[in-house]
């Protein structure tokens, strides 16, 4: 592979858990709000609430507002949100989904994929994969397709 090869990407969609996040804290205000009545709001459970809006405000903000970036693939590296990733530090680079597949990469000593190295191609999907699976090939990094856990 000669020169660069760019693909615009953006983050992950979150809907799922978005929904998730609106569901645990209506139902933990609703409780809360039942459980005033009777003792008075105390402010130590509040903080799941406050944990999963904020939550919820990072998901939206990834999901919905987050312009997309520039994923470059070069000769022994890729460079995906302005972090360089060496394919010597790749330990698989996982696809999910068939319609707007999901793209992880993980690297070495790691379980779930780093939130900054999951991500959806913009547009042109087909060709990008197919890029990065020819650019996997030449570095000797295994492509596969498999579920995989990623952080928010």
């Amino acid at each position: 592979m000669l020169g660069e090869i760019k693909h615009l990407v953006k983050s992950p969609s979150s809907i799922r858990t978005i929904i998730i996040m609106i569901c645990i804290i209506s139902n933990h205000s609703i409780l809360l709000l039942r459980l005033s009545d009777h003792r008075g709001i105390r402010y130590p459970s509040l903080i799941p609430v406050l944990m999963c809006l904020f939550v919820l405000l990072f998901a939206l903000y990834r999901t919905f507002y987050k312009k997309p970036t520039e994923l470059c693939l070069s000769n022994e590296q890729i460079i995906l949100n302005g972090n360089i990733i060496n394919s010597r530090d790749i330990k698989v680079i996982m696809t999910q989904g068939y319609f707007k597949p999901l793209i992880g990469i993980l690297p070495y000593r790691r379980k779930i994929v780093p939130l900054n190295m999951a991500f959806r191609y913009s547009k042109d999907e087909d060709k990008g994969i197919l890029d990065l699976k020819s650019w996997a090939e030449m570095n000797n990094v295994k492509m596969v397709n498999k579920s995989f856990q990623r952080w928010i």
